[in-house]
């Protein structure tokens, strides 16, 4: 199989991840299982995915200075991560986020820090020549679209797939769906107004050109649409141990195995196997790492 390269454009933050058997009482003091500083982030951790599976990739994100930024800066060289910087010349720092792993329920609590305001100029409508190789494909999780949606135009004008990774609705969304050629959301994700339903999802995704769509629904199958002809995907059981980034690890294996050719369907079985053995162990890379 070639590798392909693809393009990630959104968040980064550095993780500390605090492994618990339960969450604990408010007012309270515990000692953790198990613990770990980690890259996060729904595009950076797709982008490891994708790397981490051989793929080439380039993380178009916001970084800037701070400890958290060198250590993130210094995990992303490590796994040849090419990075563009959208806060290289602003007092930016990288988001230190607080990551709650309950081991017996399998689920996470995030705590972000407060939102920092990041003020850049739009990108270019187009590829610059001293970003490399254009791209094969490019992922979105819809943060700061404002300042790439000219880019992403761009680059899907010049024939390169754009997948969005719907974790929940992003102001400019609307803006972002004609430009897409894959819609892949989380079943929290809803249109304003709308409940969260992952037909009525589907529904607003084809009625903007979206050509296919799917909502990820946990344990339960994924509903999918390949220019309206339904299907699912259906989810190995398995004894999961931490589930954080299990979404994203679905994301950047689906766009390692779609860049590299596989249709949308093959893609998502693919994508949907690796994120679920993602789950049996600590760390979205576990299991690449044996």
């Amino acid at each position: 199989m070639s590798s392909p390269h693809v393009l990630f454009a959104g968040r980064a933050t550095l993780d500390a991840v605090y492994f618990l058997d339960s969450l604990p009482a408010e007012d309270t003091k515990i000692f953790a299982r198990a613990f770990r500083i980690a890259p996060g982030g729904p595009a950076c951790n797709a982008a490891i995915t994708h790397a981490t599976l051989g793929g080439r990739a380039t993380l178009l994100t916001a970084v800037g200075r701070g400890p958290a930024a060198e250590i993130l800066r210094s995990e992303l060289e490590r796994r040849a991560i090419s990075l563009i910087d959208l806060a290289a010349d602003t007092d930016y720092e990288t988001p230190l986020t607080t990551v709650l792993v309950n081991s017996k329920a399998a689920t996470r609590t995030i705590v972000n820090p407060p939102a920092a305001k990041l003020q850049i100029a739009p990108l270019p409508g187009g590829w610059p020549t001293n970003w490399g190789a254009r791209p094969q494909m490019v992922l979105t999780d819809g943060f700061y679209l404002e300042e790439t949606l000219p880019l992403l135009a761009a680059l899907r004008e010049a024939g390169c797939p754009v997948s969005f990774d719907g974790g929940s609705w992003k102001p400019g969304t609307e803006r972002l769906a004609p430009l897409l050629t894959v819609a892949i959301c989380s079943e929290r994700f809803a249109v304003p107004g709308a409940p969260a339903d992952s037909d009525a999802t589907m529904a607003w995704f084809a009625g903007h050109g979206v050509p296919c769509a799917a909502v990820t629904r946990g344990q339960r199958p994924i509903l999918a649409a390949d220019r309206g002809r339904r299907f699912e995907v259906e989810i190995e059981r398995v004894e999961a141990v931490d589930t954080l980034g299990a979404g994203d690890v679905l994301h950047g294996a689906f766009c390692f195995h779609f860049a590299a050719g596989h249709d949308f369907e093959d893609s998502l079985w693919r994508a949907a196997a690796i994120a679920t053995h993602s789950c049996c162990g600590q760390g979205i890379a576990a299991w690449a790492e044996g």
